[in-house]
């Protein structure tokens, strides 16, 4: 397996366990993305400061039932049309910051780094994710994922009989242990992000966490639009 995917797939394991993330019905398997480290990016960004605003993309959940309390009867896009996007301020500066002498810098040496309008753009939605996922409001957490993590859910929902409601949201109210709420609003709160690395159709976010935790977040450019490709960044540190 490839230096970057090992990575990623060792160390969202490792998250899946902290958060607590279980599946129901069985699992599918989740594939890491099946990336190389290519040519070492040469345009490392010295802007400083990227700062993130308000982000208003939506990807216009189709209103299926029950995206948050059962039988509250709500629908997803009405749920999600709750959620009010956050401005962050994030420090920037590309990736070099985050190399670990003597480490495994496959992510934080993939691709090239992104210029700043990009950078901003993907902190925009991972920041929206985020917030979106420490409110519990599934629905619009759901609106800020890949196309690749949704046909893994709707892969899952088919194993899990016992679910009525087979949406993204439901799906994803299912796999996250409550218990894990205080760390979701904590990591949230906490996420600065510093670089994105990109290279073809594969990107990462790098960002620091709890604790000044080094995280990377695969993340997806669909039609202009940034989306997570996972559920969960995974520690680089």
């Amino acid at each position: 397996m490839r230096r970057v995917s090992k990575t990623l797939a060792a160390g969202l394991a490792v998250l899946l366990v902290a958060l607590g993330l279980v599946a129901c019905g069985g699992s599918d398997g989740s594939s890491s993305a099946n990336t190389e480290t290519g040519s070492q990016g040469q345009a490392e960004s010295n802007s400083g400061s990227s700062v993130s605003k308000q982000g208003d993309t939506k990807s216009g959940n189709e209103g299926k039932s029950g995206s948050g309390d059962e039988g509250s009867g709500e629908s997803n896009a009405d749920e999600a049309a709750k959620f009010v996007p956050k401005q962050h301020n994030d420090s920037g500066g590309g990736s070099t910051q985050f190399r670990v002498k003597g480490g495994d810098n496959s992510v934080q040496e993939f691709g090239e780094e992104a210029d700043a309008p990009e950078l901003s753009a993907a902190a925009v939605a991972l920041h929206n994710f985020l917030d979106a996922r420490a409110e519990g409001n599934w629905a619009a957490a759901c609106d800020y994922m890949s196309k690749g993590v949704l046909e893994s859910f709707e892969k899952l929902a088919a194993q899990a009989k016992q679910i009525e409601d087979k949406s993204c949201a439901r799906i994803l109210g299912k796999l996250i242990n409550p218990a894990a709420k205080s760390s979701m609003k904590a990591e949230a709160e906490k996420a600065n992000v510093g670089s994105l690395r990109v290279e073809g159709d594969q990107s990462f976010v790098i960002y620091t966490g709890i604790d000044g935790t080094v995280l990377a977040m695969p993340m997806a450019n669909e039609d202009g639009s940034w989306k997570v490709a996972s559920l969960a960044g995974t520690p680089l540190s």
